[in-house]
C-alpha cells in the first residue's frame, strides 16, 4: 500500500516548523505528527529566550546567584552546547546573547550584563539537575535548541508505525525512514543574495541538515555580506561565508557545526572529520563549495550543474 503523506506547519522556536509524515494510514500519520509537535512545544517552552517563565529565562536571571533546577531537555541542550564549546576552543559559546542583542540579532528582555560571560562560567550538576553560573551572563540556546527539538520530534515519530518523515524548523531539518531504499525528501538551499531563489541540493533520505546564512536574516541591504553569526571572542560579525550548511547524523550537531564552520573557516575541517560531518559553503562571491561527502549525504554523486551528474 502506498503511504499517505500528511503535512502540518506551526509557528514555534522562533520560526515555522513543518512536519511531514508518510504512513499507511492517515490516522497513524496524524498521531505521529501530534507526538512530534508535543516534543517541539516542550523544548520551545523550556528554552525560549523571550518568554519570562521559560527555564532559560530563569537561568539568565538567577543562576549567577544560586543553582537553578532545570528539566532534562534544558540540561541535555546545555550539555551539548558545552561540548561544542570545548571542541571548538570556545568559538562556539552559548553565552553569546549580549553580543546578539548588541548586533540587533536578538531582542533584549532587559539590560544585558555589563560583562559578557564565557562558556567556562556555566556549571552543570548532572546528579542534582541544576545549573549555576560563576558570573552574571545571558545564555542563548536558540539554534542548538532548535536542532535538538527537531531530533526529539524525529524520535517521537519513530515510535509510531510510519514509513518516512521530515521535520524542518526554518532550515534545521532531519529525515527518518523505516527501512533503507525508501525515497528521500527534496531539499534546497536559499540564495543568500535573493531569498526568493533556491538551489536544489538533492534528496535527504536520513540524517540532518542545518543552515546558517545571510538569507535567514530576512533583511538584505545594509546586512548584505554579513552572516547572522557573531564571534564570541570579539563581538564582530564575520564575512567569511554567506551561507553554511552542514550534513550530520543529528540536527543539534548540524546546527552547532554551522556556527563553528562559519567562525573557524577551513580550520574547522578536523572537527567536521572527527564527527563524520560535511559542509557546503557559499563564499562572499556567491560560489558554492562542498565536499564529496556532502553531496553523498543529499544523495548526489556530483554538484548541481555538473554535467557528469546527468
Amino acid at each position: 500500500m502506498k503511504g499517505v503523506p500528511v503535512r502540518r506547519m506551526r509557528p514555534l522556536l522562533g520560526t515555522y516548523v513543518q512536519v511531514e509524515v508518510i504512513a499507511e494510514g492517515a490516522a497513524s500519520a496524524e498521531r505521529a505528527m501530534e507526538a512530534a509537535f508535543l516534543r517541539i512545544e516542550a523544548v520551545h517552552r523550556a528554552m525560549s529566550f523571550h518568554t519570562p517563565d521559560s527555564e532559560l529565562s530563569q537561568l539568565n536571571r538567577e543562576a549567577h546567584r544560586q543553582p537553578v533546577a532545570v528539566g532534562s531537555d534544558t540540561l541535555a541542550v546545555l550539555r551539548r552546547a558545552l561540548y561544542l564549546s570545548r571542541v571548538s576552543d570556545g568559538r562556539f559559546d552559548p553565552c553569546i546573547a549580549p553580543h546578539l542583542v548588541r548586533a540587533a540579532l536578538l531582542p533584549a528582555p532587559a539590560s544585558p550584563p555589563e560583562e559578557t560571560g564565557r562558556w567556562s562560567c556555566v556549571h552543570l550538576d548532572e546528579d542534582r539537575r541544576t545549573v549555576r553560573f560563576s558570573q552574571a551572563l545571558w545564555l542563548d540556546l536558540g539554534g542548538l535548541a532548535k536542532g535538538y527539538a527537531v531530533d526529539a520530534a524525529i524520535e517521537a515519530i519513530a515510535g509510531h508505525p510510519v514509513e518516512r518523515a521530515l521535520v524542518n524548523a526554518g532550515g534545521d531539518m532531519r529525515a527518518f525512514r523505516r527501512t533503507p531504499g525508501q525515497p528521500g525528501f527534496p531539499v534546497s538551499l536559499r540564495n543568500p543574495a535573493d531569498p526568493r531563489e533556491t538551489l536544489p541540493l538533492g534528496q535527504l533520505e536520513h540524517g540532518a541538515l542545518a543552515t546558517s546564512g545571510e538569507a535567514l536574516l530576512g533583511r538584505p541591504g545594509s546586512d548584505a555580506g554579513l552572516s547572522p553569526l557573531v564571534d564570541p571572542t570579539n563581538g564582530l560579525r564575520p564575512a567569511q561565508a554567506r551561507s553554511i550548511t552542514v550534513a550530520a547524523p543529528e540536527c543539534w550537531l548540524a546546527d552547532g557545526l554551522t556556527k563553528i564552520v562559519g567562525l573557524l573557516g577551513p580550520d574547522s575541517q578536523p572537527i567536521l572529520d572527527d564527527h563524520g560531518c560535511h559542509a557546503a559553503i557559499i563564499d562572499p562571491s556567491g560560489h558554492l563549495h562542498a565536499s564529496p561527502g556532502f553531496w553523498q549525504a543529499v544523495n548526489r554523486s556530483h554538484p548541481p550543474g555538473d554535467h557528469s551528474d546527468a
